[in-house]
């Protein structure tokens, strides 16, 4: 075998390996955001009555995630969510309430807005207002 060959050998074995390295790297380096369901329904809800509900996040990245902003695509729906960072492998929670005084279905988007990966999430909310005095079973039967 010549020192050319050989060289030219060396050279491929090289590539190779640093390709297969590369392929097997699975450091992130950056948050990673994860929502635990990409809707929330609300069910039936009495009109007047407080409406509740919650999205837990992940940060699966290798960074401390920070969620800059939460939004609603409308003004009946006002979010919270937490203003420390969620550091790497942990969940926070974003909390938010319905206004009621809408009856009828809807379907409403969260917006979550943060440093990682991706940097907008939407959550959709739905759910069901029923006049005042009604009861949840009665909406059920009565829509189908």
């Amino acid at each position: 075998m010549t020192l050319k060959n050989m060289a030219i050998l060396l050279v491929i074995v090289c590539v190779f390996s640093c390709v297969q390295a590369g392929e097997n790297s699975q450091v992130v380096n950056y948050p990673v955001l994860r929502v635990e369901s990409d809707s929330v329904d609300l069910g039936n809800l009495v009109a007047g009555e407080r409406a509740s509900g919650e999205i837990t996040v992940y940060n699966d990245g290798d960074k401390d995630l920070l969620i800059g902003r939460v939004r609603s695509s409308c003004g009946l729906m006002i979010p919270t969510w937490p203003g420390e960072a969620i550091p790497p492998g942990e969940e926070a929670t974003i909390r938010f309430r319905y206004n009621t005084s809408r009856q009828g279905y809807f379907v409403r988007n969260i917006i979550i807005h943060t440093n990682g990966h991706p940097k907008t999430r939407v959550v959709q909310v739905t759910g069901h207002v029923m006049p005042p005095g009604a009861k949840p079973a009665e909406a059920s039967s009565k829509d189908q």
